[in-house]
């Protein structure tokens, strides 16, 4: 599996505006069963890996899939955005926002189009192909390994009805909305009330799904409140939860001493999960000594569960192109948050919800 890194969306969605003509040139008449459609495309920008995300980002398009398809959702035609040439079926990436791309010879039988969007960590995907059924594509799964760790690279989809245009009778126009069904959750800082010495060790997010559909049905929601499950470098006999492979996706390991304010090095300890109910945040510390007194067990969990908005307003679930950040200091640990065990004595925290200003990016045609 390949990787890169860090995510996010607008209070729900990218917004993908996709203008696309049929359109007869007197010099290359069309036959009956095709047409053209010419797609112009607005840049879009990227931010540095490694940051917090934060309200106004962008998530840019590198590679996919563009899908035309038949009433009964049959694909009639597929392009792939790629990084290289535009020869065939291809759309350079580079060109989307420079010159028109157009698409000649579509069929006519095409009603509906589809974008997949930075598919780039599926590396077991199979491309859709013409003839295949585009139900059956979105409903491949993505692993929570194969989740973009780069919050502008997350995978997006949307669809849109090829519908007839006013300004001519043998235009057609359709309107995408990408969105995802990817979250993200962050953490800016963990304070600790006085008297409390000791490790933060790691980080771990317990109730996580491990697949979920390009149509966004998940599966497989992983939950455990054994301790010996918890351990911040991954365990390979434990490839159900907290595995090597999974580090970073849904846990990381901190080894941080623990102060009046822990901070990540890079602005956030930051997750990009499928959408779910209210996952919960366990905090695993070790060495712990209250007032200068070892514990009878020095490891210790916190979970921090039962989300609420700014306003005071629970967060019953968590979801897709969203940001949730606790902010520096909302996070306060004391002594009776603590447990021997992962996953309970829940205790709330406020955190402020981020939804991420999506880039318009507009796909007119070329006349």
């Amino acid at each position: 599996m390949k990787s890169r890194k860090l995510f996010a969306m607008a209070a729900a969605t990218l917004v993908l505006g996709l203008l696309s003509c049929v359109r007869e040139e007197s010099n290359s008449p069309l036959v009956a069963d095709e047409y053209d459609v010419t797609l112009s495309f607005r840049n879009v920008s990227t931010r540095a890996d490694s940051q917090a995300a934060t309200p106004g980002a962008i998530v840019g398009i590198y590679d996919g899939y563009l899908c035309f398809v038949s009433a009964n959702e049959a694909i009639t035609d597929v392009y792939r955005i790629t990084a290289g040439a535009t020869l065939g079926k291809n759309i350079n990436r580079d060109q989307l926002g420079a010159t028109p791309v157009e698409l000649k010879n579509i069929p006519a039988a095409s009603v509906k189009v589809y974008m997949i969007a930075n598919v780039n960590l599926q590396v077991d995907l199979p491309a859709p192909v013409v003839g295949g059924n585009m139900t059956t594509f979105m409903a491949k799964t993505m692993t929570i390994e194969e989740v973009e760790p780069d919050y502008t690279r997350v995978t997006s989809t949307g669809n849109a009805v090829l519908a007839p245009d006013a300004a001519s009778t043998n235009a057609r126009k359709a309107d995408i909305t990408l969105s995802t069904k990817i979250s993200r959750i962050q953490i800016e800082s963990i304070n600790f009330a006085a008297g409390i010495s000791g490790t933060v060790a790691g980080i771990f997010i317990n109730g996580f799904y491990y697949s979920m559909q390009f149509n966004g049905t998940p599966s497989a929601l992983m939950s455990t409140t054994d301790p010996l499950k918890y351990y911040e470098n991954g365990l390979v006999d434990n490839p159900l939860v907290f595995s090597p492979m999974r580090k970073g996706k849904v846990f990381d390991n901190v080894s941080k001493p623990i102060a009046s304010v822990v901070t990540p090095n890079n602005g956030a300890w930051g997750y990009n999960l499928f959408t779910s109910p209210s996952p919960q945040i366990v905090i695993k510390l070790t060495g712990v000594a209250i007032a200068g007194q070892s514990l009878a067990s020095s490891t210790q969990y916190v979970t921090v569960h039962g989300f609420k908005n700014s306003g005071g307003v629970p967060i019953t679930t968590i979801e897709g192109g969203m940001i949730y950040t606790i902010k520096v200091g909302s996070l306060v640990i004391k002594y009776e948050h603590m447990s021997l065990v992962p996953g309970v004595t829940p205790m709330d925290v406020e955190i402020t919800v981020s939804p991420v200003t999506w880039q318009e990016t507009i796909i007119i045609p070329d006349l």
